[in-house]
């Protein structure tokens, strides 16, 4: 039963009351309307009066920030129903390539294909590339309260910026100014999980008048921190359903971990505990025997303890009469450490199982390697057989195996803006440096099975630390990312043509930049047990020149052309086009489209130096032997005299296939041509009234040449097609006749077998350019804004993306794949976020609701998902779709004390559940629980 603890009623009904109640405020200021000037906003180099472009923009301002309650980038960015944020440095899994670090996406076409700016300049990326390839800006490294507001282009711009702006550019604008003392702190909780809270403090300092001093200088400090937890910490929150869907019958049940600290043999396809199993730890192994229990659950890391600081500092000062002078650094640093368990004997796997990986250095495949039993005469072995154990090293916890990733970053540019003569000129220079490192330990092939077969390691005692050392040695990855770069841009008038002035702009940009990205040695060599590793080392130079021009054509007609020229060292150069189109036939009524080619260049993991990485795909679904091996654990399942120990086997069993890993060996290509693509737009901006606007725009992109591997799904979908040795499967009929034996323990009369097929082993699949996808879908956004008079302003804003069709190019099948969206492969279609705030006076209340609609549990990769895990009929229904996730966010503020800004913020109010998600069980990393935060800023 999932646990929840309410907020007291009291609290929350004198909270709501205060919120509304008419005598807590008092008169609304009257709102003092500034000048129009001419402002650069983000996919144009040309600065304009009118906010409105032929490309739609999203303005997030430092009131729109505040209202969310966010102390992060990141957070920030998920309040927009624009932008995905599939990495989290909270929630990122230990085996993640790039933890500790937070990334951004739109359209779900991957980080890699939108480009994040700082102050319209781009950031070195973050020092460990994603899925070990996957370069992208880590949102961790920008101080958040240093944003005075985000811009997030939601139009392909690669004829303005270059490479990577392929779904849009999300632009994050620091202060340039700021004058005085801010001290602000922050506290967040989850209504009754204490573990899932963090904290925030934040410092402004800023001195110096432009005007009058010639200068302004300011620093903004912060810090932040964010607990982790366990499986175990958050058990009593998972809800039943989880237990029911396939292969997590036993999740939480201690019979479900038999690698005990004194240890089970495994004799005959059954446990059977060794001595000192305390008491209570024992239980029936189904047969004549004792087997004995461990609970790994609270040594099961879901999230990580996260510490960072960021520091932002800009000094804004005059060069003479004309030229305006921005100097600023930018630095932040991160750790993170994970929950980790214990090691245990075959790292939790069988001795009748084997392991395949890679050796970097030798260009060769290891394996396949099995785990060692514990020989005949071996002290703790007390059989005449070679006998295989499981069983818990406690000496190696404590603090001796761990998972820990340090990263830090630094940016110091210079931005000059003047005017020479009618036109207005900016040029920007800097350097800036990314480095991340993450240890932990692995298995030595050698020394573990030399320590075991030898009898050196003592089982239930403290082993040397030298011992330990020699079988399970640290292995690092280590990245590190510099950038220099300058550029320059010239705009103004050249003409005056009968419908308007001709606004051109036109400038270069220079970037150098190297990368390299290393496992240590140990892995490289292939000595470690199961693991992969890379390296890279190379240094590229990017040019590029551009123009934009703005063309009145007639009135109310306005056209806008760019065209970018970019060459990358070792690669054809690219040219990106864009063309824009507004026409205005009554002032209330704006339309708009834009037509755009974009492009990503193959960055330095894909096509540099280097000898390549090797990798692992989790979570995959063997097609050939997944149905079979189902067929196999449901015998077991339904038979109505099964142990819980044994219902654990069959699920152990039928994971390796349905939900296993494999290998795979990749290799850089120099020869990689860009990734490219169109998109088209078009839209309407329509104000009816004064304040109320209304805003709907298709996009349609396509993109070719994706660079990438080739999906394992595809891979595996057309196995009979594939070119011998790509694909290698291993004998495995060791385990598959444990399956069977167990099998037969329950059906006497079963003839189901696998046939000869062999397990997934390992797959060579270099970088090549083949992936395709096409996508469309609709973004919509209306706001209004009421003048109550003396009851305050009222706000109402609406905004939300519905994907049309998401479909991706099957090489096993030359063809593109049906629609994904609203599929499990994809999520949903249809993402709103609508949003109502009341000012009035010292007091300003908000209301969120967020709403995520439902999807097939069906993919590309198993299109009968319940159907082929063999749900029941009772839950046939709720296993084949998810249902809708909603929920409802209050925030209020109260700036009546002077000086200070205090701030509630209550997220997931009514405390809704997650929806029933049958494939991807209960997210015990990401639970859907209700959070309440507190915020306190004081200015003076």
């Amino acid at each position: 039963m999932q646990h929840k603890t309410k907020l007291n009623k009291n609290v929350m009904a004198a909270a709501l009351a205060l919120a509304f109640s008419q005598a807590a405020f008092a008169q609304q200021a009257p709102v003092i309307e500034g000048k129009i000037q001419r402002v650069e906003i983000t996919g144009s180099s040309i600065k304009r009066t009118d906010l409105e472009a032929a490309g739609s923009v999203q303005v997030m301002t430092r009131e729109d920030i505040e209202r969310t309650g966010a102390t992060t980038a990141l957070e920030i960015l998920r309040s927009s129903a624009a932008t995905y944020t599939d990495l989290n440095s909270a929630t990122a899994s230990s085996g993640s390539f790039a933890t500790n670090a937070s990334g951004v996406d739109m359209r779900q076409l991957g980080k890699v294909s939108t480009l994040v700016l700082v102050n319209g300049r781009r950031i070195a990326q973050y020092g460990l590339a994603d899925n070990a390839r996957e370069n992208f800006t880590n949102l961790d490294a920008i101080a958040s309260e240093a944003i005075e507001r985000i811009e997030i282009l939601k139009d392909g711009a690669s004829a303005i910026y270059g490479s990577d702006a392929v779904a849009g550019v999300v632009n994050l604008i620091l202060r340039k100014e700021f004058v005085g003392t801010k001290l602000k702190a922050n506290y967040t909780m989850a209504d009754g999980f204490k573990d899932y809270r963090s904290r925030n403090a934040s410092g402004l300092f800023g001195y110096g008048d432009i005007d009058k001093d010639g200068f302004n200088t300011y620093i903004s400090v912060e810090a932040y921190k964010r607990d982790g937890w366990s499986r175990g910490d958050i058990r009593d929150h998972y809800p039943d359903w989880h237990r029911q869907s396939p292969g997590r019958s036993t999740w939480d049940t201690p019979a479900a971990n038999l690698y005990s600290p004194t240890g089970n043999y495994f004799v005959n396809g059954a446990p059977e505990a060794a001595k000192g199993c305390p008491a209570e730890n024992l239980a029936s192994n189904g047969k004549d025997k004792q087997q004995c229990n461990w609970d790994s659950l609270p040594y099961d890391g879901l999230t990580t303890n996260n510490k960072r600081w960021a520091v932002a500092s800009n000094t804004h000062f005059r060069i003479g009469s004309s030229i305006d002078a921005n100097f600023e650094v930018t630095a932040a640093g991160a750790t993170s450490a994970y929950i980790v368990a214990p090691f245990a004997t075959q790292n939790q796997g069988t001795t009748s199982s084997s392991s395949i990986w890679y050796d970097v250095i030798g260009g060769k495949m290891v394996g396949p390697y099995s785990y060692p039993k514990l020989p005949v005469g071996h002290p703790y072995n007390p059989y005449s057989t070679a006998t295989e154990i499981r069983a818990r090293l406690m000496d190696t916890g404590n603090g001796f195996n761990f998972n820990s990733t340090d990263s830090d970053q630094q940016r110091v540019m210079l931005a000059l803006n003047g005017t020479l003569g009618n036109f207005d000129w900016k040029s920007a220079a800097g350097i800036m440096n990314s480095s991340a490192s993450k240890a932990t330990r692995a298995v030595s092939q050698k020394g573990y099975t030399d320590a075991i077969v030898n009898g050196t390691y003592k089982f239930g005692q403290q082993n040397d630390k030298a011992l330990l050392e020699s079988m399970f040695p640290i292995r690092t990855t280590k990245g590190n990312a510099r950038i220099s770069f300058i550029d320059g841009t010239i705009t103004g008038q050249v003409a005056q043509l009968p419908a308007g002035p001709l606004n051109v702009a036109a400038g270069a940009d220079i970037r150098r930049e190297h990368y390299d990205m290393s496992s240590s040695d140990n892995v490289l060599h292939g000595e470690l047990v199961g693991v992969f590793g890379l390296q890279v080392n190379d240094t590229v130079n990017h040019y590029a020149l551009f123009t934009e021009a703005n063309i009145p054509v007639v009135k109310g007609l306005e056209l806008s052309a760019a065209l970018r020229a970019d060459k990358t060292d070792n690669a054809k150069g690219h040219v990106s086009p864009k063309l824009g189109l507004q026409f205005r036939p009554v002032d209330s009524l704006l339309l708009r489209a834009t037509a755009s080619g974009g492009f990503r260049a193959p960055n330095i993991v894909e096509s540099g130096n280097g000898l390549g990485r090797s990798s692992v795909t989790n979570s995959l679904n063997d097609q050939r032997r997944c149905p079979i091996a189902n067929q196999l654990n449901d015998l077991v399942q339904k038979a109505p005299n099964a142990t819980t120990t044994d219902k654990t086997l069959a699920n152990t069993y039928r994971n390796a296939d349905c939900s296993g890993s494999l290998p795979s060996f990749v290799a850089s290509n120099p020869n990689l041509k860009p990734e490219t693509s169109q998109s088209f737009t078009a839209g309407v901006v329509w104000e009816p009234v004064k304040n109320t606007t209304f805003a709907l725009d298709y996009y349609n992109i396509k993109r070719k040449d994706e660079i990438g591997t080739r999906s394992v799904t595809d891979i595996l979908k057309g196995e009979a097609s594939l070119p011998a040795g790509q694909l290698i499967r291993v004998d495995n009929t060791t385990a598959d006749n444990e399956f069977l034996a167990l099998v037969k323990k329950y059906a006497p009369n079963n003839t189901i077998n696998f046939g000869g097929i062999g397990k997934m082993g390992m797959v060579y699949n270099p970088y090549v350019n083949s992936g395709k996808t096409k996508l469309s879908g609709l973004d919509f956004d209306a706001a209004t804004r009421f003048d109550l008079k003396e009851w305050g302003v009222l706000r109402l804003r609406l905004e939300g993306n519905y994907t049309l069709n998401y479909q991706t190019f099957s090489e096993a099948d030359n063809a593109y794949t049906k629609d994904q969206s609203g599929t499990y492969d994809f999520g949903m279609k249809l993402r709103v976020k609508a949003r109502a705030a009341w000012k009035k006076g010292a007091w300003d209340n908000g209301m969120t609701l967020n709403y995520l609609n439902g999807y097939s549990t069906n993919s590309i990769g198993s299109p009968t998902y319940c159907v082929t895990n063999k749900v029941a009929d009772e839950n046939m229904a709720a296993c084949q779709r998810v249902k809708p996730r909603h929920t409802l966010d209050y925030n209020l503020t109260y700036t009546g004390i002077k000086n200070t800004r205090l701030s509630l913020y209550v997220n997931n109010i009514l405390d809704e559940d997650q929806p029933i998600n049958w494939r991807g069980g209960w997210d015990g990393a990401a639970p859907q629980l209700r959070t309440i935060g507190f915020s306190a800023a004081y200015t003076f």
